[in-house]
């Protein structure tokens, strides 16, 4: 079920086709990552974080592991989950590309989208601008984005929460065994879905927060992966080598630079000031 949601995320493809985007401006764009802002401020940098959030988030790792113990999985099959892996990142890249150009005619058509609650005013404001097909391929595309960030989440929380309390934790078992680890599941999800439906809750100032925080959060997780997997006594020969090492530092250094410039900012607000 996972893997036909998470193909699905491809529909924000044929959306942004229906943007006819300049295959020049887009290689442009991809090369130089440009044109920016001339004046980037908090909000701009805030919207990074959240979009490095929304990419490397900490619970990730946790569902990412907990999924390979579950599935049996052993050093053996290391080579097809490094291909899956980087099949999952590619994809997960092409779709995130692909909905930033379906969304672009707002930006072209001077839409303050800084006044949207949700996902599902993108879609509605798309609709005269890429028409009615594009504009629905994008909210399907939304939507299975939620479901499957919905189920992935809430099934990390129940991993987490079901080890720490010694509970059994597979999605392999049948409720009565592991009623913990299905009760936390279903409860992250249904107090996810409570959220959602508040009355003019302001979801998307909602959702950049949480992403700015999974941001923050990052750097220390990733330090801890980064000291199990150089640690011998755990890894052995897979430990990692001096490329592992400076491409895993490099990822921390960055989301720590980022982190900090958002503090500085934050406490000092005409850092950033035009």
């Amino acid at each position: 079920m996972l893997l036909g949601l998470a193909a699905a995320n491809l529909l924000f493809i044929p959306a942004a086709l229906f943007a006819h985007p300049s295959a020049g401006n887009l290689l442009h764009a991809l090369a130089t990552w440009g044109p920016l802002p001339r004046h980037a401020g908090a909000a701009f940098l805030t919207l990074i974080l959240a979009n490095i959030g929304a990419t490397v988030t900490p619970w990730m790792i946790f569902f990412q592991q907990s999924a390979v113990v579950d599935k049996g999985l052993t050093r053996h099959d290391l080579p097809q989950g490094r291909i899956d892996t980087a099949i999952g990142a590619a994809v997960a890249a092409m779709a995130g590309i692909a909905a930033l150009v379906a969304a672009a005619p707002l930006y072209r058509a001077h839409i303050d989208v800084s006044a949207f609650l949700s996902g599902a005013d993108f879609a509605t404001a798309l609709k005269p601008l890429i028409g009615s097909t594009g504009a629905s391929l994008f909210a399907l595309g939304i939507i299975e984005a939620g479901l499957l960030a919905a189920m992935t989440i809430s099934t990390s929380s129940s991993y987490a929460l079901a080890e720490t309390v010694s509970a059994k934790h597979s999605l392999n078992l049948d409720f009565s065994s592991g009623w913990v680890f299905y009760t936390a599941a279903m409860g992250s999800a249904l107090f996810a879905a409570a959220v959602v439906l508040i009355p003019g809750a302001p979801l998307l100032a909602m959702t950049l927060t949480v992403n700015v925080v999974a941001t923050l959060l990052m750097a220390p997780a990733l330090l801890l992966l980064l000291l199990l997997a150089n640690d011998r006594d755990i890894m052995g020969d897979l430990a990692n080598g001096r490329l592992a090492n400076a491409a895993g530092g490099t990822i921390v250094a960055g989301i720590c630079a980022v982190g900090t410039l958002y503090g500085l900012i934050t406490v000092f607000p005409a850092l950033m000031a035009p």
